[in-house]
């Protein structure tokens, strides 16, 4: 299996490949009035409308501001703003023991997998995609009135 690799916020991260449909270099996001802060809005991609996501603020850590990852349509019709995606890896994901999980890569809204894989960029922790969009956090984007 192929996993693309990325960055967000200062976490290194990996997915399957299958689960992305482009990488976008540039898209332009229309603001939606009434969301939460860390929905970025909407953008168009080959003609579809796509909800987009800062991966890194929703995940309570700093904004991303590079590429998109739109996923794949059976994943969620959905996008994830995260800062670079460096390549893909064909290396096999490993057990990450809870003794080396560092604290700084915890959190609610990361979905961490407690596996990672090595490449020629580094360690990355494998982020599981599905329950990200399956969670209520990822799909209420409705924000608060002052």
């Amino acid at each position: 299996m192929q996993y693309i690799l990325f960055t967000a916020a200062g976490l290194k991260l990996a997915i399957p490949a299958s689960r992305v449909k482009a990488v976008h270099e540039q898209l332009n996001i229309q603001d939606v009035a009434g969301t939460v802060s860390w929905f970025l809005g909407l953008g168009v991609a080959n003609g579809r409308i796509l909800p987009v996501t800062d991966f890194g603020a929703f995940a309570g850590r700093t904004s991303c501001s590079g590429r998109v990852l739109e996923l794949a349509p059976e994943v969620a019709i959905a996008a994830l703003q995260v800062d670079e995606v460096p390549g893909f890896s064909d290396a096999q994901p490993v057990d990450v023991p809870a003794s080396e999980k560092p604290v700084d890569m915890q959190g609610e809204n990361l979905y961490l997998m407690g596996k990672s894989l090595s490449s020629k960029v580094g360690e990355h922790l494998m982020f599981d995609i599905d329950a990200l969009v399956q969670s209520s956090a990822f799909n209420n984007i409705k924000g608060r009135i002052s």
